[in-house]
């Protein structure tokens, strides 16, 4: 099997590409502007490999799910969610989808509801669902063993950047739960949501870890953000740690 992941553009979210011998699958979407372009650069990484099953999306924000409908259109593909997510989706929900925080319209997206531990065959390896909530209720994230990799999305947006849980329907408490779940499983792939994907079980538990730590510092302050960590922008859906966290 491949995985190949494509960084998104401006507040898009990066997009995956999975592909065995029997079907593929898109990971994530990101926002409906840059959606035609988005088409055309995944073209080449599905060239002469099994048609696209389905878009998999990790969670309900319109920077991760706003183009899930072209992208479904354009591969003849379905979209799955979790099912937490499939009404406020299929509605265009402006709130809990934060698209209204990008002065934009969230499309109604007609997606197939999936649930903790389902899986989706490429053909020479699995696709599990694991429900890690936090940064929103509906968040998943995709492991695949044959390759102890985990694709993540906004849970852990990049190795220095820990994500938000105060978006609506997030929660600090779910959220470090859900990290430790993938600490537990040893990866030795984190695909992240933003940032560049983190390679060797050694950087992967370090990173985890850090992760954790700073949830539940924010669990300790009661949601508060450490001191002299600047507040985020109304569209950005991580945090930026002063000073910057580096790992050796």
């Amino acid at each position: 099997m491949r995985l190949e992941r494509l960084p998104g553009i401006h507040h898009d979210s990066a997009c995956i590409v999975l592909s065995g011998t029997k079907s593929s699958f898109i990971v994530d979407a990101g926002t409906s502007w840059y959606q035609t372009n988005l088409v055309e650069r995944l073209k080449p990484h599905l060239e002469g490999r099994p048609s696209v099953e389905a878009i998999l999306l990790t969670h309900r924000h319109y920077d991760t799910c706003g183009a899930a409908p072209h992208l479904a259109e354009c591969f003849d593909a379905d979209i799955r969610i979790h099912e937490d997510a499939v009404a406020p989706i299929a509605g265009g929900d402006l709130f809990t989808t934060w698209a209204s925080r990008y002065d934009s319209d969230m499309p109604a997206i007609e997606a197939t509801g999936f649930t903790d531990g389902d899986q989706f065959d490429l053909g020479d390896a699995m696709i599990e669902v694991l429900h890690t909530p936090g940064h929103t209720m509906d968040a998943c994230s995709f492991f695949i063993a044959k390759k102890s990799a985990i694709i993540c999305g906004d849970l852990v947006p990049s190795s220095n950047n820990p994500a938000r849980a105060d978006l609506p329907t997030g929660n600090l408490l779910q959220m470090k739960s859900s990290l430790e779940r993938l600490l537990d499983l040893n990866p030795e792939l984190v695909v992240c949501g933003r940032g560049e994907a983190i390679v060797g079980a050694e950087k992967c538990a370090q990173i985890l870890q850090k992760h954790i730590e700073s949830v539940q510092q924010r669990i300790e302050a009661e949601g508060a953000l450490p001191k002299g960590w600047p507040k985020p922008a109304e569209t950005c859906h991580w945090l930026t740690p002063e000073p910057e966290w580096t790992f050796e």
